[in-house]
């Protein structure tokens, strides 16, 4: 005996479902009005633009040593290389020397405190630690002597822990490399 339902075939519904949902899919994509930026479309038509996040009028950039007016030397140069490093890694600026460059992004190391988050309850002794960097930066075109982007008292942190044999370049090194990040992004172009 059959019963009611038996006629309808599973894999004959999946399938079913799987192209309504490809068709649908196709339908919602073609009548958004996506374009991207580079393309004629966009300049006669309207609709949504698909912009770099960053400033499309620069192609270079010099990221000379950045200062530091603490006492800890060597940060400093960590940081300069790890943001040149990030700039090439996530923006679409070409790091050169200041002689080629379109601007110059200059930096200062205003300030590097260490702070102790938790101590060892039985000796007392520091057990995780953290170190602040705290930055001013100031982003020039060089074509026209115009500041693109000026920040001052950025700052980011990193934690280490000295119980592990981590010491203060562990906390240092992780709070540059978020830095670095941070940095690149704040070079993004204005909304």
């Amino acid at each position: 005996m059959k019963r009611l339902g038996d006629d309808k075939n599973p894999r004959r519904r999946c399938g079913l479902c799987g192209a309504v949902v490809v068709v649908g899919f196709t339908l919602l994509l073609s009548g958004c009005g996506y374009n991207q930026q580079g393309s004629d479309r966009n300049k006669l038509e309207g609709g949504y633009r698909w912009n770099s996040l960053y400033r499309e009028d620069v192609q270079t950039v010099a990221v000379p040593i950045f200062t530091n007016k603490d006492f800890r030397r060597g940060v400093e140069f960590r940081l300069t290389e790890a943001v040149q490093k990030q700039l090439e890694l996530h923006a679409p600026y070409k790091v050169v020397d200041r002689e080629r460059a379109d601007t110059v992004l200059e930096g200062q190391i205003t300030e590097i405190r260490s702070l102790t988050l938790s101590r060892d309850y039985r000796t007392a002794l520091p057990r995780e630690q953290m170190i602040t960097l705290t930055v001013d930066l100031i982003w020039k075109d060089l074509r026209n002597g115009r500041i693109l982007c000026q920040r001052k008292g950025l700052t980011q942190s990193g934690v280490y822990i000295e119980n592990l044999g981590e010491g203060e370049f562990v906390g240092a090194q992780e709070a540059i490399e978020r830095f670095a990040l941070a940095i690149v992004q704040e070079l993004q172009a204005d909304w």
